[in-house]
């Protein structure tokens, strides 16, 4: 597929392209037939040229790479239609660290997952479900890390698609308005990787009565469709800059973009540490370091995150 040809034809914003701007009349031809199967809607005129009228409706490899140009992550992408799971074949590619930073993207699962064992289901062809394979080495072999890694290149990009602020639930998910519109779940083996589900697309409709009242999908803030393969783009380019400044820098700036953006932070909590319950406010929350409630009597507890079940939030009590 002719990605510099897809690309100046979305740079016009709309606006037609001279064909004489297209090069070899026949060339351009088969390139804008081509782009045409793929689904990408296109207006062509006999005398203005043609126009950029729509995404496709699928992930198109060839538009995700086109210049991508980040260091380590994204490299290498892997676009399938259906899957078991994008963690699982970004772990079975772990058996060569000549894979570092490869991502896997598929249409649909059959056997999605996210913490502790739940199911992630999505309608085919309407979210961005994306696993990242990384060898790290330092602070960032760390599993809570790598979930704040995710979860922050998540809210980013969907916060700048539909204008208002997308907030971290600990321990994994992105909510906006409060309703879950992402999930990240890091598993361990040779490599580290990061799955990330990302509703964008999905109506209100597609979700169960038991879910829609509790999740929602990008779409549905914006209040049109959105181009997946944009939105892969974006979310790649967040995971490799956070990723490269911890490992150059330390993680520092990714621990202040996770703290910044974690929901109950400032507001009081009923922690689930094993079989019992914690009342308090939430001060503080580090990646590595855990979470840091005071209690009614002005005690301050720490709590690490692998101790941690749930974290409900009560609100201004």
């Amino acid at each position: 597929m002719n990605a510099a040809l897809l690309a100046r034809l979305r740079e016009a914003r709309g606006g037609f392209v001279a064909s004489s701007e297209l090069g070899d009349a026949a060339t351009a031809r088969a390139d804008l037939d081509e782009l045409e199967r793929f689904g990408f809607a296109l207006e062509r005129h006999p005398y203005q040229g043609v126009a950029y009228r729509g995404s496709s409706p699928r992930l198109c490899p060839d538009q995700i790479e086109w210049e991508l140009n980040t260091r380590l992550i994204g490299r290498r992408v892997a676009v399938w239609d259906r899957v078991s799971s994008t963690n699982d074949l970004a772990a079975a590619a772990s058996r060569s660290r000549a894979n570092d930073g490869l991502v896997v993207l598929a249409e649909g699962q059959t056997a999605g997952r996210g913490r502790r064992g739940r199911a992630w289901v999505a309608p085919p062809g309407s979210a961005l479900l994306m696993s990242t394979l990384l060898f790290p080495e330092g602070a960032m072999a760390e599993p809570w890390w790598l979930m704040a890694l995710g979860a922050v290149a998540v809210a980013e990009v969907a916060s700048t698609v539909v204008g208002c602020e997308a907030r971290i639930k600990w321990p994994n998910d992105v909510r906006i308005n409060g309703r879950k519109v992402a999930g990240v779940l890091v598993e361990r083996g040779a490599g580290a990787v990061v799955g990330i589900g990302l509703n964008v697309n999905a109506r209100e409709d597609d979700f169960s009565d038991e879910l829609r009242a509790v999740s929602g999908s990008l779409r549905m803030f914006a209040n049109e469709p959105l181009d997946r393969s944009e939105l892969a783009r974006d979310l790649i380019r967040r995971l490799d800059d956070h990723y490269e400044s911890a490992r150059a820098d330390g993680p520092g700036r990714l621990a202040s973009a996770w703290r910044s953006r974690l929901e109950p932070l400032g507001r009081d909590v009923v922690l689930t540490v094993g079989e019992g319950l914690v009342r308090g406010r939430l001060v503080d929350a580090d990646p590595a370091a855990g979470l840091l409630v005071v209690d009614a009597g002005g005690i301050a507890h720490t709590f690490d995150h692998a101790a941690i079940r749930e974290v409900e939030d009560r609100g201004e009590e």
